[in-house]
């Protein structure tokens, strides 16, 4: 309630009403409930969520541009909702903060010795003969993550092997991800904090994966149409899906990752969709599915456009803003550098950050797949505290940070003015 009435207040001190406060704040904790299973794919999480979505819409007055506001699609992903037991020397480990997945791995389940690979004294002859040994025909791999990955060249033969995997040591928070996850490989991949043990003997797994060929999901997409330029817009977008569950007890809430986001967009749609703030130009808002598996959501509508792509003046994608950092991290499309100017102009004038930090273009959200048809484009994100534990069990309701929330609003609701 403390972080509610903070928002409240700062919404209020820059003019924004006391209800729209109350909105953002509402669907960022309704997202992140656990009913929602982490908007991924155990018990149409996501689809539960697109639901949500597509009544606030309704609510709003936001137009469909089809039956239901729905752009429906399909992919394939890997899960882990089934078991997700691991101890070492008897020694049980906890599943999301001990050890996670990589998403393309197997499942596994078995007793294993271990091989620990000397990292300090690297030798590759000698670590093959070594797992040629009988007493490690059928050992898991221990390697430091970061090691394995800038010699990948060398050994990821062994995903090609009958081993039967790899437990790599990696940093903590340990993060989930789903990016690669439509396919598998044959070996386990097990990602495990630094405080797994240097010299263990066994370990003892029961770690299930489940390949889903099919999911059905959709974007949710709503329209303004403009006053007088209803043939040009603008699209703001946010992908509102999130990493799901692994195993039976550990879910994603993904209030920052993107469930701040999603109330970005339906704050501006509520704005927009009052007759005294109708816009000149029209406004698509696009709640994006798949963003977590490779872009999927986005991409989907770049090649089945419900508007012509031509149309569109400018794209804003928002992903995780609910932070505490002090400037704010953007990326654009090679056609979107006059919009940057405006927004610098715009913050320049108002103080609202200490500066917009331009990152290189990368595909790391759904502002990309825009930008590689060359489309104007920006990304807003923020990296400060709650940046730190995203694709973590604890990027919750509790851990966001809202006072740069109505900084954000107000630029782009200014950029729309003006541009």
């Amino acid at each position: 309630m403390k972080k509610l009435f903070f928002f409240v207040l700062i919404m209020s001190s820059i003019g924004i009403f006391a209800q729209d406060s109350d909105l953002c704040y509402n669907v960022i904790s309704e997202l992140s409930q656990k009913k929602y299973h982490g908007r991924g794919y155990y018990k149409d999480g996501d689809i539960k969520a697109a639901d949500f979505i597509r009544k606030q819409y309704e609510k709003i007055g936001l137009e469909p541009l089809t039956d239901n506001y729905l752009q429906e699609f399909s992919f394939p992903v890997n899960t882990f909702h089934g078991k997700a037991i691991m101890s070492v020397d008897g020694l049980e480990l906890q599943a999301g903060k001990d050890f996670v997945m990589r998403e393309y791995s197997s499942g596994i389940k078995g007793e294993y010795s271990l091989y620990y690979v000397d990292t300090t004294n690297f030798d590759l002859e000698k670590v093959l003969a070594d797992l040629e040994k009988t007493e490690n025909k059928n050992s898991l791999i221990v390697i430091d993550f970061m090691f394995f990955h800038h010699n990948a060249k060398e050994l990821a033969q062994f995903y090609k092997s009958d081993r039967p995997g790899f437990i790599m040591i990696w940093d903590t928070p340990l993060k989930f991800y789903k990016a690669y996850s439509s396919f598998t490989v044959n070996c386990a991949e097990i990602w495990v904090s630094p405080d797994f043990p240097s010299n263990a003997k066994t370990v003892k797994l029961n770690i299930e994966n489940k390949m889903i060929e099919e999911h059905n999901t959709a974007n949710v997409i709503g329209y303004i149409e403009g006053k007088t330029q209803p043939d040009s817009l603008f699209l703001f977008t946010a992908h509102y899906d999130h990493l799901g569950v692994f195993g039976k007890k550990v879910y994603f809430p993904g209030a920052n990752d993107n469930a701040s986001g999603v109330a970005m967009l339906i704050a501006l749609a509520e704005h927009y969709a009052k007759p005294e703030n109708k816009p000149e130009c029209s406004i698509l808002f696009i709640a994006t599915a798949g963003e977590e598996t490779g872009l999927r959501g986005a991409y989907q509508y770049v090649e089945n456009p419900l508007i012509p792509l031509e149309q569109i003046k400018y794209v804003i994608n928002c992903d995780m803003i609910a932070d505490n950092s002090e400037d704010i991290y953007v990326e654009i499309s090679e056609s979107g550098e006059r919009g940057l100017d405006l927004f610098n102009e715009i913050n320049s004038k108002n103080s609202y950050f200490t500066k917009l930090d331009l990152g290189e273009l990368a595909g790391n959200s759904d502002h990309f797949p825009f930008a590689e048809k060359n489309i104007p484009a920006i990304f807003f994100m923020m990296e400060g505290d709650a940046f730190a534990i995203y694709h973590t069990p604890q990027d919750n309701n509790d851990n966001i940070y809202l006072e740069n929330f109505p900084k954000l609003y107000k630029m782009i609701s200014e950029f729309v003015e003006t541009y």
